[in-house]
């Protein structure tokens, strides 16, 4: 089986005329592969197709702080802007940042911000550091500066700066529109920015588009911003094409594996796989990485002593062993853990105290709760504690009855999670394995009732 998995992958680098970083001695005849010396194989795979629409989840929009609510000491590597006009009233400047872990390390190792600043924005992120081996100590332009103002005739407009030249004058004002849900509205709503990313060797340039809308909140320069744009690339795995498709913004640096036929709506996020998890192919694992921060590059890895033992990967990935959780129940100061519960299903949830979203499910995660039996399922919280916030008693005012760990007590093991939104959640069967992630709102009751799950 592992000259099968050794095989799709050559055939998927031919098919595509890929560069191929082959780590081992091979004789290639007649199409099949001989292995000498097995060592560790992997190819370097190419999403050179780039698209401008609706990526693969769906109508995604972000909002961000104004720099008015950005502290001092965070503005310190912010571009410093030129020629805002002086025509615009209740003037409101927005950066966004393509890639936080790139722009505070530059500018930490350009001596912009402390190493104490840098540390406290990589705990805040939730940011490992030996990833920055994968980053570049020079200036990358990897934000896009926009401002929004009124007009004498009291007309919300905004400016984007396109070229990134920290400058406005030779860019247009723009009415500012919301509720756009269609995809040639929002596309030519949108404009291409000029950035840089790093390709794991040098600095690269390429385009991002952006689109800026209102929010629906009630302050009326509050902005979102959309990025209607994605790459991917078409690959060839035995007798199917398949494509990997990444969003052209992408904190993750996820990418999706799915077969090539035509989709219309977004694709389910059982289907992301973000960094070092892996591609299932047939009772094989291909382990994914980035290479270019754009992820116009990426590595697949196969070892063939992997392949041998058909043992599932522990990884937080559906289909995947969910990896250990333990920690100490907030409500009882008993201490629970994920591999004693083998046999249950179990729903994990990861929410933050700030998270108004994760907050409001909780209503709907109580449901379940009181509906199904103990004894085929358990409900376990793993909460991100912010401000000096009294968790027991925070906890017990939103009616919360089901386990609860705070992801910050050195007894806590989360290791194997790298949860980087909330909230972000996941369903495991009785024998440990992930079988859906992202459950919302109605949907956690609808699959236990699918599941067949018992009833109290």
């Amino acid at each position: 089986m592992k000259n099968k998995v050794l095989v799709l992958l050559i055939l998927l680098s031919t098919f595509l005329g890929f560069c191929q970083d082959i780590k081992k001695t091979t004789d290639l005849v007649n199409n099949n592969l001989t292995i000498k010396n097995p060592e560790t194989t992997s190819l370097t795979v190419a999403l050179d197709k780039v698209v401008e629409g609706i990526g693969p989840t769906g109508l995604s929009s972000f909002g961000i702080a104004s720099k008015d609510r950005i502290s001092e000491e965070e503005q310190k590597a912010y571009p410093k802007m030129k020629n805002i006009p002086d025509s615009l009233t209740n003037i409101k400047e927005y950066l966004f940042i393509l890639n936080d872990f790139q722009f505070y390390y530059q500018n930490y190792k350009q001596g912009i911000y402390s190493k104490d600043f840098f540390l406290k924005k990589s705990i805040n992120n939730k940011i490992n550091l030996k990833d920055t081996i994968f980053l570049s100590d020079k200036k990358i332009k990897n934000t896009i500066s926009i401002v929004a103002g009124y007009t004498p005739n009291n007309t919300i407009v905004y400016i984007i700066d396109s070229n990134n030249n920290d400058d406005y004058s030779d860019d247009e004002p723009r009415t500012l529109l919301s509720k756009l849900n269609k995809q040639d509205d929002i596309l030519d709503n949108a404009i291409a920015v000029d950035i840089e990313y790093f390709d794991g060797t040098a600095i690269k340039k390429d385009k991002q588009l952006i689109g800026v809308e209102k929010s629906r909140s009630d302050e009326d320069l509050s902005l979102m911003f959309r990025f209607p744009q994605f790459r991917y690339g078409k690959i060839q795995l035995g007798n199917d094409s398949y494509l990997i498709i990444s969003e052209s913004y992408n904190r993750e640096q996820s990418i999706y594996l799915v077969k090539d036929q035509p989709y219309f709506d977004r694709l389910d996020r059982k289907y992301k796989i973000t960094p070092s998890q892996y591609l299932k192919i047939e009772d094989n694992y291909i382990e994914y990485n980035p290479i270019s921060q754009n992820l116009s590059k990426i590595k697949l890895t196969v070892s063939p002593n992997e392949s041998e033992n058909k043992t599932t990967p522990t990884t937080n990935q559906v289909g995947m062993i969910a990896p250990n959780i333990s920690g100490i129940n907030i409500l009882n100061d008993e201490m629970i853990s994920l591999k004693k519960l083998k046999g249950k299903y179990v729903f994990l949830d990861f929410w933050s105290t700030t998270c108004i979203p994760c907050i409001m499910e909780f209503p709907k995660i109580k449901e379940v709760f009181d509906k199904f039996s103990p004894k085929n399922i358990e409900i376990i919280g793993i909460v991100d504690v912010r401000g000096k916030t009294d968790i027991k008693e925070f906890i017990t005012d939103k009616n919360v009855s089901w386990s609860t760990i705070d992801d910050k007590n050195p007894q806590t093991i989360i290791k194997g999670y790298s949860i980087n939104s909330y909230p972000t959640t996941y369903l495991i069967d009785p024998n440990g394995k992930i079988i859906a992630t992202d459950l919302r709102g109605d949907e956690l009751n609808n699959k236990l009732e699918l599941l067949k799950v018992a009833k109290k």
